[in-house]
């Protein structure tokens, strides 16, 4: 697996942004229970799409294991993060009847959209760019964290 150095990677800035949500829950009035919803929906946004990026990355070394072929565990492992990524849009959706999302928000959704495409067009052999699709998802989903990251820091008072 040529790719190995890459996942690791994503695995690890992963791994470290789930662990500064800490840092953001203990800043300000956070650390005393007064969430607003915005503030919910970017947390739960930060922690699934990391933690989505961190156990995908992992997934291509299982799969070589466990299949022959390394395009049918690619294929696989599109599929998988593709469905982990619809699952996390579906949620993120749900939870914005509750609280307002950002413009860059919005913008990811549309970036989600094309990748979870991508990522199910390459689990069918329609894209075979297998390797390239499942790293560019995993990258959205950091770019994702990372965004609501940002947001947690440096609150939008007005979102509307």
């Amino acid at each position: 697996m040529a790719h190995e150095s890459i996942l690791i990677a994503i695995s690890q800035i992963a791994i470290a942004l789930t662990g500064f949500t800490g840092v953001v829950a203990i800043l300000g009035h956070r650390n005393q229970g007064t969430w607003t919803p915005a503030e919910r929906l970017q947390l739960r946004t930060l922690v699934e799409t990391s933690l989505t990026a961190m156990f995908a990355s992992l997934t291509p070394f299982i799969l070589v294991l466990l299949i022959n072929s390394d395009a049918n565990a690619w294929r696989v492992a599109n599929l998988i993060l593709g469905s982990l990524h619809a699952s996390n849009f579906i949620a993120f959706g749900l939870r914005t009847r509750r609280a307002p999302s950002t413009l860059g928000q919005k913008v990811m959704l549309i970036i989600g959209i094309i990748t979870i495409c991508a990522h199910f067009l390459a689990a069918l052999s329609v894209v075979t760019l297998y390797e390239l699709v499942f790293i560019g998802g995993l990258l959205q989903q950091l770019l994702v964290a990372v965004h609501n990251f940002v947001l947690l820091l440096f609150p939008i008072e007005d979102l509307s």
